[in-house]
């Protein structure tokens, strides 16, 4: 017969060994979900949450090496979670693509080089999730050939242009120009498996232009995704939006029919919002200018602002200028702005402090294409706009 001995050893190796195929099992499933299991030791989970690249300063997101390395156009760039994961950076580089994971920057061919070629290059943003409600494009870096304003429609993206495409009908407007650091949403539409396209145009061979954007997908419900309907979406007490293509200084001009609305979330215990004109973006409100009329004023009001204007609800004027006066009386708000100057004063020379206190904080940019075809004075820009906002407390 067969020792006891001999037997107990038998059980306590099957025992064992059953143990270990179990735990390997459990480690791979743990990974699948970004946790790293020591079998001996003990168990470390963690999410994955977004970082920024060690090289690259670009964001990520945390996962495990292999994680990362199974993802199409992935860079391990630097530790997070303590060591146990890397910050996953993907990039999508090349003229048109499709999108798959979420944080990705897309990027011109050969970038960071710049781009002279004449193409077409459009872009599938599929939606990792049913339940993606929004499409946020961060433009790193955006520079395309600007407006033109030799042809009509005047100031139009004709050279040069990106255009969305969207489940819904309230798609963004095309621009072009200069917009780093800028950004937009799209609609993804709830539960609908279409995804929004991006399409960027380029005319001609010997204009300069480059391009990263980041692709953020953003799940319904969420504390920063925006109410719908919103182009721009802003966080925080204060902050500063500017109209596209609004560039670097005065020789940049805003871009023709835009018809989209800015939107800042309502922080905790504020109920009012307080606007100026940047004071440090030299003309940082200019819209209706003419080349007959270039002179240094405000306007406001449905009188004043027929077109090309943004509009504060119940605007009201602080700081400099005076009331709300215009030649058709004095009132207390206005709700149009556009001019050379921020404020609800018709012919002000100075720029006011506007108070709104509708809510939700919104705001509406409505230019139409009717722009002046030439410039011959140097002081009719029409820039656009850089606005500082400040959220009051109640």
């Amino acid at each position: 017969s067969i020792p006891v001995k001999a037997v107990m050893q038998v059980v306590r190796f099957v025992f064992l060994f059953a143990c270990i195929l179990l735990i390997l099992q459990g480690n791979a499933d743990l990974q699948k979900k970004g946790r790293v299991l020591n079998p001996l030791i003990q168990v470390i989970t963690f999410p994955n949450d977004p970082c920024t690249g060690s090289s690259t300063s670009l964001l990520g997101t945390c996962f495990t090496p292999p994680e990362c390395s199974s993802k199409s156009g992935s860079l391990a760039d630097g530790k997070c979670a303590s060591g146990f994961g890397v910050c996953c950076v993907i990039r999508l580089n090349g003229c048109g693509g499709t999108v798959i994971s979420n944080n990705t920057h897309l990027e011109n061919p050969s970038y960071p080089d710049k781009y002279k070629e004449e193409n077409t290059c459009t872009y599938n943003l599929e939606k990792i999730d049913p339940d993606i409600c929004f499409i946020r494009l961060e433009f790193v870096n955006f520079v395309l050939d600007g407006p033109v304003s030799s042809v009509s429609p005047n100031w139009d993206c004709s050279n040069d242009k990106i255009a969305f495409t969207t489940p819904s009908s309230n798609h963004p407007p095309e621009i072009c120009g200069y917009n780093t650091d800028q950004h937009l949403y799209m609609d993804a539409s709830y539960q609908l498996q279409v995804s929004p396209v991006m399409t960027l145009t380029t005319s001609g061979t010997t204009f300069e232009r480059s391009w990263q954007i980041r692709v953020d997908q953003i799940y319904c419900g969420t504390l920063h995704s925006p109410p719908h309907g919103c182009t721009q979406y802003f966080q925080g007490v204060t902050g500063r939006f500017r109209s596209f293509n609004f560039g670097l200084d005065d020789d940049y001009h805003h871009l023709n029919k835009q018809d989209y609305a800015i939107c800042i979330r309502r922080e905790n215990a504020h109920c009012t919002i307080a606007y100026s004109a940047a004071s440090d973006e030299g003309e940082s409100f200019y819209l209706s200018g003419h080349p007959n009329n270039p002179s240094v004023n405000a306007k406001a009001g449905e009188t004043g602002c027929p077109a090309d204007f943004i509009s504060i609800p119940r605007g009201t004027n602080g700081g400099a200028g005076t009331s709300c006066a215009n030649p058709a009386g004095s009132f207390d708000n206005l709700g149009r702005y556009c001019g050379r100057r921020l404020s609800c004063a018709i012919n002000s020379d100075v720029n006011a402090i506007i108070y709104s206190d509708v809510l939700p904080f919104q705001i509406h940019v409505e230019l139409n294409d009717a722009e002046p075809i030439t410039q011959p004075a140097a002081n009719n820009k029409n820039r656009g706009f850089s606005v500082d906002y400040r959220q009051l407390l109640c």
